[in-house]
This record gives structure tokens, sequence and C-alpha cells, in this order.
């Protein structure tokens, strides 16, 4: 009997010790951490205070948060997995376990879990959003579908309105574009981004007054960008406007904008307002930017097939086509060179082999010129 209660009394003092030196959670230390942003230091002080087999929830639910927001994702979906086991229905375990394999690049199981949230709330709208983030591809169906529920939910929301509006526009579905953009835009009447996607589809629908008024009201956010002026001019054109759809066009190309199109849009509105010398100009500029530089070399290797198939006369057709793209030395010389050796034609080939003079530099190519000068010499006789 003496021998039990000496071992009783040893088990009790054991226990008292270990509760002694059990370490005490500072919550002042951990919430200075906490509101410094030092979560490395956060999720060190707690492994020190709690045992790392530890299964209580709210010692977990404290590891598992200071690990995640330290960055160290592995450590912190270990303990979001033993917290789910005791709390398989918890949405905020959920969201997280989500969060962290996004982080990691594992989608597929980031996508299971929002799953596993829909289950238990179906009308979550962060859910819809993420998963059609997910979702790679514009026109992805279930893209679509998963933005769709979340605009039904969160019909403000500015980035679900931009990505559906984008997918509606590119899809001509101009109507329901503009039915879900309205109410975004009557909560945030100044969202850049959503003003932008309207100026399109008001465009698409024909209602250019719309579209002009949506980008002078851009234009006084202090947004001037190409996107917004093109559009405007567009609007401008359309309605007959040429004066306004100039200045518009104008103010792009006082930006350095080389482009087809641009220099098109100039020449027409110079012709609405029958200002047709100021048009010629830029119409030119339009047709050599709609010519690829290469063009004249193309139809060098055209001509150059020609003549070794011999046809010659398609040949020299091929090379005179690229010089009205390109006063291309090498395809003078060409064109001398079949007219005197393939078209016994000594009168046109001094005619070309003049004017490839013209393009040879004197200083640096003297041997050359005294070449083709002697070829001339020699054909005149």
């Amino acid at each position: 009997m003496k021998r039990a209660l000496l071992l009783f009394f040893a088990v009790v003092s054991c226990q008292i010790t270990y509760a002694q030196d059990k370490p005490v959670l500072d919550k002042e230390k951990l919430l200075e951490y906490y509101q410094t942003q030092k979560y490395t230091d956060a999720a060190q002080y707690l492994q020190s205070v709690f045992t790392e087999d530890t299964q209580d929830e709210k010692e977990i639910s404290q590891l598992a948060y200071a690990n995640m927001m330290a960055g160290k994702l592995p450590e912190a979906e270990k303990n979001y997995l033993k917290l789910l086991e005791k709390q398989p229905q918890s949405l905020p375990v959920l969201f997280s376990l989500a969060n962290i394999n996004l982080r990691r690049g594992q989608d597929e199981k980031a996508k299971n879990y929002y799953m596993d949230i829909l289950k238990i709330d179906s009308t979550n709208f962060t859910v819809y959003k993420q998963l059609a983030s997910l979702n790679k591809g514009e026109m992805n169906i279930a893209k679509v579908v998963y933005l769709e529920k979340a605009n039904a939910i969160n019909p403000t929301d500015a980035d679900v309105v931009f990505d559906l509006c984008e997918i509606y526009f590119k899809s001509n579905f101009f109507d329901k574009a503009s039915n879900i953009l309205e109410p975004a835009l009557s909560a945030d009447s100044t969202n850049l981004q959503l003003l932008k996607m309207k100026m399109p589809i008001s465009m698409a629908k024909k209602k250019y007054d719309e579209s002009i008024q949506t980008g002078q009201k851009i234009l006084s956010y202090g947004d001037s960008s190409t996107f917004v002026l093109n559009n405007l001019g567009k609007s401008y054109f359309f309605l007959l406007d040429y004066k306004n759809a100039l200045k518009s066009f104008l103010a792009i190309e006082s930006k350095s904008m080389d482009s087809e199109t641009l220099y098109y849009s100039i020449g027409l509105s110079y012709r609405g307002l029958k200002d047709y010398k100021s048009a010629i100009p830029y119409l030119e500029k339009a047709i050599q930017e709609g010519i690829s530089t290469k063009i004249a070399s193309y139809y060098g290797l055209l001509g150059d097939s020609f003549e070794n198939v011999n046809k010659n006369t398609e040949a020299n057709a091929s090379y005179k086509k690229g010089l009205q793209f390109e006063n291309n030395g090498s395809l003078l010389y060409n064109i001398a060179l079949v007219y005197e050796t393939k078209l016994s034609d000594k009168k046109s080939a001094i005619d070309y082999y003049e004017q490839y003079l013209k393009t040879i530099n004197d200083k640096e190519q003297p041997k050359l010129i005294g070449f083709i000068k002697n070829k001339i010499t020699e054909l005149k006789r």
C-alpha cells in the first residue's frame, strides 16, 4: 500500500512539472508578429509553443494560418488537412486548401476543393469566380457557365462582368453583353474597364452617339489611349462627322502609331470633308503599310524560279513587278542579265544595266562599276 501511494504521488508530480514546463502562448507577442507581418517568426514561435502532434483544433488552426502566411505551403497544407479530418464541412479550411493548391500550381486539386465547397454552399460567388478563372480559354463552355452563375449572384462585380461581356461580344451576343454591363456601370459609373467595354458594344448596336458619349467620359478621366481614340473616331465617322473623326484619328497618329487601318481611316475622313489633296498622302501611306517590306524579294525569288525552268519572259515580268515595290539593284541586274544572255535584247539590257549603275555606291564598289560599264560598252558595239 505504501509503495502504491509513492507511485501515485510520483505520477502526479511529473504531471505538475510537465504542466509547469509547457510553454504558455503569449497572445500579445503573436499579435505583434501578425501586425508587423512577420509571419515566419509567428510560425516559428507557435512551433516552439505547441507540440508537433497536437490534436487541439485551435492550435492546429493557428499553425496552419501562420505557415500559410509565411509561404510555408507544404507545412500549411499538412496542418489544414489535419483540420479537415476533424472539420470536413468547414468552408474556411476548404478555401485555405484551395488557395494553397492554387499557389502551388495544383489547379486540379484546387478545383476539387472548390467543388467540395459548392456541395455545402451552392450559392458561393467567390467559388464560381475562381472556377471561371481556372477554366482557361475564352470560349471554354465551363468558364462561361461559371461566369454566368457568378454574375447571377453578384451582378455588380466588375471583373466578372468584364470577362463575360468580352465573351458575349466576341460571340456577337451584343444585347446580352449590354444587359449585364448596365447594372455594373450603375454601381460604378467611373470604372474605366467597364466604360471601355461599353464603347465597342454600343458601336456594334449602332448606338454611335452612346459610344461617343462614353468615349468623351473616358477622355475626361485622363485616358486618351489609342483604343479610346480609335473607337471615338469610328463612331464619329459612322455619324458622318468627318471633322471630329479626323481629330480623333490624327490624335492617334501623333502618338507615332503606324497602321494601315489608321492611315486609311484618316484618308477616308479627308475624303468625307472633300479635302482630296490631304487624303492622297494618307491613302498612299495606307497602301505602303499594307505591303510587306519583303515583297520585292519574293518577286525576286519568283523570277529566279521562272529562269530555272527556262521561262525567261515570265522571269523578267516577275523581276519588274518587284521593282514596283522597291528600287532593288539586284532585280535591275537580273533583268539586264536575262535580256542580255537569254532574250538577246541588247537595247533593253543596256537600259537596265544603266539603271543598275545608279544604285551602286561609287566609293564602295569601284570594281563592280567598271565591270558593268565594260558590259555596256560591249553591248553597244
